[in-house]
């Protein structure tokens, strides 16, 4: 018996649907049935062959995340519902996964909503919370709050009591989607007098920037900083470089953070996993999510390519 697959043949080159053999589990692994995946910019990165981790050369079945149910394994009873974090591999009908990436998924969240609480919520939640230890009283700027890593983590800056939360988005028609997330205030990307703009938003200096888009962006949150603030870089949307004088890092004491949810430890991972599934039960965080066909992923990766306006594509078999 077979069953479908994406499969990246090259890199750089457009994923195929294909039919491939049913697979097999070592010990330490599990067979999942997909429920649901998510599509990432991680796995277009991995598909370039510039990924910073070691992957598997193509072919390969692409996909990071899934949520499924267990069909096979000695860690959890069969019918499970589990979301898997692999870097590849999920994007099949059934898939193997190492039992140390698999995170029980509560009761409450749909499918797709617990892809979404998955590495773009866990991102959002992650870095705000706990490499950005937001806390009550702070001043929090989001770049790309259009985004679920965005609209997650004002919705966490909100869950520690920040004082102010104010989101950047592309264009003034986002700046709804910031505020129902929980943003007092926003503004708009573009460079002329952004570092006044985002000044005037956050009513004093910053505490924490949560960034998703690093280049000018990022430049002109770093400027708004406060003493000892704190950057957490999560994404590079608008850039992968950026320029940046030494000075105001040094008389500032300003940190600058990296999160990638590859290298987090996994049980800090299951336990935010659980905690972001509740905060969206409780508080209805409200995301843009669109199920599509596994048969049609080739084109939901081409509209990633593309940018999704902040929808979070979810495959569904």
């Amino acid at each position: 018996m077979g069953c479908r697959a994406i499969e990246i043949p090259g890199h750089g080159q457009p994923p195929e649907v294909v039919e491939r053999d049913e697979p097999e589990r070592a010990a330490g692994e599990s067979i999942v049935r997909l429920r649901a995946a998510g599509i990432n910019p991680v796995d277009l990165a991995i598909a370039s062959g510039r990924f910073y981790l070691p992957v598997p050369p193509p072919p390969y079945v692409a996909g990071a995340e899934a949520v499924g149910e267990i069909v096979e394994s000695d860690a959890l009873p069969v019918g499970t519902r589990v979301w898997c974090l692999v870097r590849t591999g999920a994007f099949a009908e059934l898939f193997v996964a190492p039992d140390t990436a698999l995170v029980e998924v509560p009761e409450g969240p749909s499918d797709a909503q617990a892809v979404a609480a998955g590495i773009a919520g866990l991102a959002g939640w992650m870095a705000t919370t706990m490499r950005g230890a937001c806390g009550r009283g702070d001043h929090v700027l989001v770049l790309g709050a259009r985004g679920v890593v965005g609209r997650v983590a004002l919705a966490a800056a909100r869950a520690r009591e920040a004082a102010r939360v104010v989101g950047v988005v592309r264009s003034p028609g986002d700046g709804a989607a910031a505020a129902e997330a929980g943003a007092d205030s926003w503004v708009t990307s573009e460079p002329e007098h952004l570092e006044d703009r985002i000044a005037e938003a956050m009513e004093g200096t910053t505490d924490l920037v949560i960034d998703t888009l690093w280049g000018e962006p990022g430049r002109a949150a770093l400027r708004s900083l406060g003493l000892r603030g704190r950057l957490v870089q999560v994404g590079n949307a608008a850039s992968a470089t950026v320029e940046l004088p030494a000075g105001p890092l040094r008389g500032g004491r300003l940190d600058i953070r990296g999160f990638s949810i590859f290298n987090e430890d996994p049980a800090d991972i299951r336990a935010a996993f659980g905690e972001l599934c509740a905060l969206m039960a409780a508080r209805g965080v409200a995301l843009d999510i669109e199920e599509v066909p596994l048969d049609d992923a080739p084109e939901a990766w081409r509209r990633q390519q593309r940018g999704t306006g902040g929808v979070k594509l979810v495959l569904v078999p």
